[in-house]
């Protein structure tokens, strides 16, 4: 299947001095998007990329991606718009050359063999970035849910206090 916002690259084709990319989303693709991340809409997608070779043919990738989102809330199943921001540093490798994945690895590796889709990295930066518990400013929880009396460690706690629970 292909990617809902694709724009391929070829690493050799990225000039020695470097290049700007920026990428935003087309009103059908953030349509696809959201349908891809399962929430209820994305209203606005763009990356700010700068592409810069490395010796022996890796592409560092650095840059910003923004978007708004509407997810439903967890509590009231409201719609929340929220804004997305993520950094990007990737290092895209050429092909036959594996990633060196350490503890110390400051940068990701990722394994292109020569060409990569620029859009599709950024999609999974935003699918990583989103909220995963949205909630509406006025969503309140239910008594039950905040009873602290209530919970699967209170009973732990009581036995540890020796008091029994009621």
């Amino acid at each position: 299947m292909p990617p809902e916002m694709s724009r391929p690259l070829v690493l050799g084709q990225v000039p020695a001095a470097g290049r700007e990319v920026t990428l935003t989303a087309s009103p059908a693709e953030v349509v696809a998007l959201a349908a891809r991340f399962g929430i209820e809409e994305v209203r606005r997608l763009e990356a700010r990329l700068r592409l810069l070779p490395e010796d022996n043919g890796p592409v560092m990738v650095t840059g910003e991606i923004s978007a708004e989102v509407v997810q439903l809330c967890v509590v009231s199943q409201e719609p929340v718009v929220e804004q997305v921001s993520a950094r990007v540093s990737l290092r895209l490798l050429p092909a036959g050359r594996g990633a060196t994945d350490t503890p110390d690895d400051l940068v990701d590796e990722i394994e292109s063999g020569g060409q990569v889709d620029l859009g599709e990295l950024v999609a999974e930066e935003v699918a990583l970035a989103l909220n995963p518990y949205p909630r509406h400013p006025d969503a309140a929880l239910p008594p039950e849910a905040s009873d602290p009396e209530d919970n699967p460690f209170s009973a732990l706690a009581a036995l540890k206090a020796g008091k029994p629970r009621h």
